[in-house]
């Protein structure tokens, strides 16, 4: 007789377990929170009147407990640390303590394998739960129906159905669902209550949005006209000081753009032209004879004794006398001639529609103005003097360089016959440099 009760009371038992897990798989739904996240998100908008307040570690450490990742020895802690801790704790908190106890002595069965172990601990679990659960009247019927306090009859249903203590396992699996409807009619009130709100606050604020919007746009019609003109004025103004700063900008890098081009062509020193600037010419007027053959002849000038300036006087006084015999030569120069120094005491003249005997007549000036001039401002004792080779274009085969060194090798000759002095190429025999 007693087995076939037992068999009425499973059968009976049965459909309430297999709706019980249904919605307990609806519970299940709810997210789990991380750390980083506010724990209190996850209780129901019921009126805070009906509810105690729960510690926000005990209600993360609930939903630590019902993960099977988490590690036993740091949840462990945190319930030890809520157990002994100085804070008292109210109803709501104890009722939840004592389930976050049980779930960890669950998590710890497994490691059980003896039948005395596990009747001791499903004892102590069923004497944990039924000491929370006489704390249920000191909790209102809403905190109770939450999902973490629900666990306690899901828990007693099941050691109570270990110990073949159906009848009640039974009871506790009904106050489960009796609890639970309260839980999903108050859920359910909450968000019919939530929309209606939320609807009426938007309807309320679209009004509101919509006579504002009506006057301001009233407003703004008149401000519209004034900030166009004052729009207009600030354009037009922003365009003339643009232009008027890219005009100067513009002029600005011109004159940059031709120092930068006069720097790049003429001597730093003495402000004639360099020595790229010469072959540059030299090279046009070898092209223009190629083409069309006419007077070409070149001078290559160098100042005698200059390293005893140097090396007696000091640079500085070497570089004064290099200006100021650079401006005699251009002085000395005809208007098509181009002088440019071709390095150190160096200087290159190019005199084109200049034959031999005209070159060596400027020379000869040359020689004269510079012997006459008086360098004493500049503490010197001795004079001046060049020596001076000519060389001219006699075919048009010739490159300038051929030219350069025509007019070097008798630069060199007038220096073995005593410096201050002119030679011509075509007077002398052809050394090897």
């Amino acid at each position: 007789m007693k087995i076939v009760n037992q068999i009425i009371l499973i059968i009976l038992f049965f459909p309430m377990v297999f709706i019980s897990i249904s919605q307990a798989n609806e519970l299940a739904n709810v997210p789990a929170l991380t750390e980083g996240e506010d724990k209190k998100t996850s209780l129901l908008h019921i009126p805070p009147t009906s509810m105690l307040p729960i510690n926000p570690e005990l209600l993360f450490l609930m939903t630590q407990l019902k993960q099977t990742s988490v590690k036993d020895h740091k949840v462990e802690i945190a319930v030890a640390q809520l157990t002994l801790s100085k804070t008292p704790l109210n109803a709501a908190e104890q009722y939840l303590l004592l389930i976050a106890q049980v779930l960890l002595k669950e998590k710890g069965q497994l490691k059980e394998k003896s039948t005395n172990s596990i009747n001791n601990h499903i004892s102590n679990v069923i004497a944990l739960l039924q000491e929370a659960e006489q704390l249920s009247d000191q909790i209102s019927e809403q905190q109770l129906a939450q999902p973490d306090f629900l666990q306690l009859h899901l828990l007693l249903a099941k050691h109570y159905a270990n110990q073949e203590a159906y009848d009640l396992a039974y009871l506790e699996k009904e106050s489960y669902l009796k609890k639970y409807n309260v839980y999903r009619k108050n859920k359910r009130s909450a968000m019919i209550a939530s929309l209606e709100q939320s609807y009426e606050v938007k309807d309320k604020k679209a009004n509101n949005a919509l006579m504002e919007s009506q006057n301001k746009l009233k407003i703004r019609r008149v401000a519209e006209v004034q900030d166009e003109k004052i729009v207009q004025q600030y354009n037009f103004t922003l365009i003339l000081i643009t232009v008027i700063a890219f005009v100067l900008l513009l002029f600005r890098q011109l004159r940059i753009r031709n120092k930068l081009v006069l720097l790049t062509r003429t001597d730093a020193l003495t402000g004639i032209a360099n020595r790229s600037t010469l072959f540059e010419h030299g090279q046009k007027m070898i092209t223009n004879f190629a083409k069309q053959p006419e007077e070409l002849s070149i001078l290559l000038l160098d100042l005698d004794h200059f390293k005893k300036i140097n090396d007696n006087f000091g640079h500085h006084v070497g570089d004064e006398v290099l200006i100021l015999v650079s401006g005699l030569l251009k002085e000395t120069m005809r208007s098509r001639d181009m002088l440019s120094r071709f390095g150190g005491e160096e200087f290159v003249a190019l005199l084109p529609f200049a034959d031999s005997n005209k070159a060596k007549a400027i020379a000869m000036r040359i020689n004269d103005k510079i012997a006459q001039y008086d360098f004493s401002s500049l503490v010197l004792q001795t004079k001046v003097t060049f020596s001076i080779g000519v060389a001219t274009m006699t075919d048009n085969q010739m490159s300038f360089d051929d030219l350069l060194h025509n007019a070097d090798l008798a630069m060199y000759q007038a220096k073995e016959q005593g410096r201050n002095t002119v030679v011509c190429h075509q007077n002398i025999s052809e050394a090897p440099s």
